[in-house]
């Protein structure tokens, strides 16, 4: 007897023979590829059971049609958008009572400041005519654990927010080097700065200050303890004038860091990037105004960029300048892409730089002239930027440290400077997806000029204009909490990880279902021609 051989649905019948009986058919193996392939249309057959199943392949090819669209708009989304890299940094806006503005209100990071003085060893043989030139030693660094928060917070409703900073400042004798009643000779900020404004006043006003400061022992050096000089102490020339003076007077303690321990003056205004994360973070407004009132170019007065701790994340895309406001330096500074590294034990960042010219007389680099003096038309030596109008009247000039890209005729004015590039730059190791650093070092020099008066004794020995360095200063992260962490860390390889799992997945499902409906299209066409 002729066998019939049933197997799985739908099937396909094949005639067999024998040599007694007529042939009768026998239903061939169907495999679950030819199912499929029978479904999709690229296997034809006959018979009862492929007509009932007509409409499974109708079916089959509107999922077919869906999945191939579907697969397009997410190929597309995925490789041609920065939606998932938005979806991501949508978290970054600082809208009230998020995470993003509770950490921006509270930083989960503890920020080092340390503080490298420069003690002068020989200021009487100097003042003596015995040396010609001044001598100096770096001591230090004397670190300080800064805790930052923001006080005074106010959402004002329009995409921005208004606060003011506190810090915290405590000291470190574990990281420090030297202790903070190290004894120090430093020029004599509150002297020269009395005898700087005097020296535009009358014959009689300098003789007036003269008396008082020989009165009060001030000479152009003073010697302090370390804490004492940088955090405040009672100067008796300030005593005395604010005896004199009274009001005009606002306090007789002085310390070259006593601002920045306390809530600051200065009220900001930045975007918190519910309007747009283009405008995260940027400052708008310092005091309500968006000029500073001090140089005379819009692009140079102008308000702007960021406090540092974040950037706009569109502009990480290495062609970008990034923009961070100093308050104490009164003036934005650019920052350049430099390279890739790695930081926080292997996480990728790209590493921006303050240019070395952000410093050059205008000679050298021309965008430098709005900040010359515009009346006198003068400008500092390469090397060095005027802040006097930001420092209360002080003749203070800013530096990077050891005056690294200056003149070299400010180098070799004292003895015991010495640039290094490793040891003195700024730059910042930042996170190309969140767009905050996660290391680097912010470094800048504080510096008097010594400006003379023709009543005021104690300056002979001095050249006019001369620069003298009184420390420098350098800001690392410090301390990171291990919620940051993880969340760098998350952002980082996670979030790539499934944004590469998407990228492979939808180009995959893409080109199989391009593939599929053109063999579809195929051998529907094939099988339309032979009918």
């Amino acid at each position: 007897m002729p066998e019939m051989v049933a197997f799985y649905s739908p099937e396909t019948v094949i005639p067999t023979t024998s040599d007694t009986e007529p042939r009768k058919p026998l239903k061939r193996r169907t495999s679950a590829l030819n199912t499929i392939f029978y479904y999709l249309g690229l296997e034809q057959r006959s018979g009862e059971d492929a007509k009932e199943n007509q409409w499974i392949r109708i079916l089959t090819f509107v999922v077919l049609f869906v999945t191939f669209i579907t697969s397009a708009i997410g190929f597309f989304i995925m490789w041609f958008t920065n939606m998932y890299n938005n979806s991501l940094l949508e978290k970054l806006i600082l809208s009230e009572n998020s995470t993003a503005a509770e950490w921006w209100e509270n930083p989960p990071v503890y920020p080092l400041l340390k503080v490298h003085v420069f003690n002068y060893t020989n200021t009487e043989d100097f003042l003596a005519g015995k040396a010609t030139k001044l001598q100096v030693e770096d001591l230090g660094p004397y670190v300080y654990k800064e805790t930052a928060n923001k006080v005074d917070i106010n959402h004002n409703g329009d995409g921005t927010i208004s606060y003011r900073e506190h810090r915290y400042i405590q000291y470190l004798p574990e990281e420090s080097k030297g202790k903070p009643f190290d004894q120090v000779v430093v020029p004599n900020v509150v002297f020269l700065t009395g005898v700087s404004k005097k020296r535009s006043e009358g014959t009689w006003n300098q003789i007036a200050f003269n008396m008082a400061a020989s009165s009060s022992g001030s000479s152009a050096f003073i010697k302090k303890p370390v804490e004492s000089m940088l955090w405040g102490y009672e100067d008796k020339l300030l005593s005395l004038a604010k005896s004199m003076f009274g009001s005009d007077i606002v306090s007789s303690s002085f310390g070259m860091l006593m601002t920045r321990n306390g809530t600051s003056a200065e009220n900001f205004t930045i975007f918190s990037g519910e309007s747009s994360l283009e405008d995260l973070a940027v400052i708008k407004h310092l005091d309500g105004k968006p000029r500073l009132d001090l140089w005379h170019t819009d692009e140079c007065d102008r308000v702007g960029g960021t406090d540092g701790s974040q950037f706009p994340p569109h502009l990480m895309d290495r062609k970008h300048p990034l923009q961070v406001f100093i308050k104490s330096l009164c003036r934005k500074f650019p920052l350049v892409y430099d390279s890739e590294v790695t930081a926080l034990d292997g996480i990728p960042a790209w590493r921006y730089k303050i240019p070395n010219n952000v410093f050059s007389h205008p000679d050298e680099h021309m965008p430098n002239h709005c900040f010359c003096h515009l009346e006198s038309g003068s400008c500092p030596p390469s090397g060095l930027f005027n802040i006097t109008g930001c420092s209360m009247g002080a003749p203070i000039f800013a530096s990077f440290p050891h005056f690294y890209t200056g003149d070299r005729k400010l180098i070799e004015s004292i003895e015991g400077v010495n640039p290094v590039q490793e040891k003195h730059e700024t730059y910042a190791d930042i996170h190309p997806r969140l767009a905050f650093p996660i290391d680097g070092a912010s470094r800048f020099q504080i510096n008097i000029q010594v400006q003379k008066a023709a009543m005021v004794s104690g300056l002979e020995k001095f050249t006019e204009g001369q620069y003298l360095p009184v420390i420098w200063l350098e800001v690392v992260p410090g301390v990171i909490s291990d919620d940051l962490r993880a969340m760098i860390y998350h952002s980082t390889y996670s979030a790539n990880a499934i944004q590469m799992s998407l990228r492979v997945g939808s180009l995959a499902l893409f080109v199989l279902s391009v593939v599929l409906l053109i063999a579809k299209c195929f051998y529907s066409t094939r099988s339309t021609s032979k009918k």
